[in-house]
């Protein structure tokens, strides 16, 4: 395989990698609008349209599995490309290190907008002991908020290479026996066998650090099936690109007739009700709009772009610390006389323009940006993005 056609495949991967980041941020701007509230977030008083449940529902459906697919193809690829102890040094810097500091600085800073206008009765007053209570709150323990993947992402790599080292000859097994042609099938089974695992056919937040097994076992197979796409990509790419547009039509057929028909019904009373019914064609739309984005991706973002590539450096950051923004900017725009749509919208524009902001200031080549990527050259990447924009 050529240089430059791994390129132009990890560029796609990478694109879709930032397309995971910054749907989190779509999703999280649209979940105080919703007609079906969440429980503990922010709901705006004046603002509600079933338009953002569905917007929320179809990006949950498939976006982490993407994600852990695609972390899963990365992993192998730096594994056998640096070997174990480059690697645990690698992930250490990368994942563990953004982990730890993100649950002492990231996550109370993500507390802060709500328990501020809790705690200041709406921000009608701020009083010292109105201080000294959001000091206090917002270093009270919650779980891991939207930092969970990273934890549960690092628990992937210890798993995946204690496979590796103790059980080589089963992995390699595996691997040369699954034929290209049963790894549809098997995903579409295994995935809703380990689904079965789940209370609920909606994928829900783990509030904690104890290891869950339905989580491990139903994203660990996407993470594997991502292992196992790069392993093969001569064999994998050329059928997802030829039929990528055809996965994703058919996982947006899937996502609409959950929706419609079970998750929020249009008739009032949803038509399908069974729990295996719905975990079924949870699956079919998991599946097929991943195998959708990948497929559509590979054949139409597969060429190397500064400006693809600057993003992709920066969605890491954005998705970090975007959390607190968007809160913020959901209270701000909650009372106000603002036209509907444009409150969500709002709620997505600004973080992402602020995150970016950030990143570009104090992030990218600083010492935190060598953490999160790796160093940047400042001369060399202004010249290049300004080119890519050109274009």
């Amino acid at each position: 395989m050529s240089s430059s056609a791994n390129i132009t495949r990890i560029s796609s991967m990478d694109a879709l990698r930032a397309l995971a980041m910054f749907l989190g941020v779509l999703l999280h701007a649209v979940m105080a609008y919703t007609v079906k509230p969440f429980e503990g977030m922010y709901q705006d008083p004046l603002y509600r349209s079933s338009n953002y449940d569905l917007i929320f529902f179809s990006i949950h459906t498939f976006r982490m599995q993407l994600f852990y697919l695609i972390a899963g193809f990365f992993f192998r690829l730096l594994y056998y490309r640096i070997g174990v102890s480059a690697f645990i040094k690698h992930r250490t810097q990368r994942i563990l290190v953004p982990f730890i500091v993100g649950l002492f600085l990231i996550l109370p800073l993500t507390y802060l907008p709500d328990v501020f206008y809790t705690v200041t009765g709406h921000a009608t007053h701020f009083t010292t002991n109105d201080f000294l209570t959001i000091i206090h709150d917002i270093f009270i323990w919650r779980g891991p908020l939207h930092l969970w993947f990273l934890y549960y992402l690092l628990l992937f790599y210890v798993i995946g290479i204690f496979i590796i080292k103790w059980r080589t000859a089963l992995v390699k097994d595996l691997e040369i026996h699954i034929k290209p042609a049963l790894i549809l099938p098997l995903l579409l089974i295994l995935s809703f066998l380990t689904l079965v695992l789940f209370d609920s056919p909606y994928i829900q937040y783990t509030p904690g650090l104890k290891p869950r097994i339905s989580y491990i076992l139903y994203y660990g197979l996407f993470v594997y099936a991502g292992w196992l796409l790069h392993r093969n990509m001569k064999v994998y790419f050329l059928p997802l690109k030829k039929y990528g547009l055809l996965f994703m039509i058919a996982g947006i057929f899937c996502a609409l007739v959950v929706y419609y028909f079970a998750y929020f019904p249009i008739t009032g009373n949803a038509i399908i009700t069974a729990d295996w019914q719905i975990k079924l064609l949870m699956t079919l739309t998991t599946v097929t709009l991943v195998l959708g984005f990948l497929g559509v991706f590979l054949r139409y973002i597969n060429a190397e772009s500064p400006v693809m590539r600057y993003l992709s450096d920066a969605s890491y950051w954005v998705y970090l610390i975007h959390v607190s923004i968007v809160n913020a900017v959901q209270i701000w725009v909650g009372n106000t006389t603002l036209w509907g749509p444009l409150k969500p919208l709002l709620c997505f524009i600004i973080p992402v323009l602020v995150a970016l902001a950030t990143y570009q200031l104090f992030v990218r080549y600083t010492f935190i940006g060598y953490y999160l990527h790796g160093s940047r050259k400042a001369v060399d990447n202004s010249k290049k993005i300004i080119a890519g924009s050109m274009k």
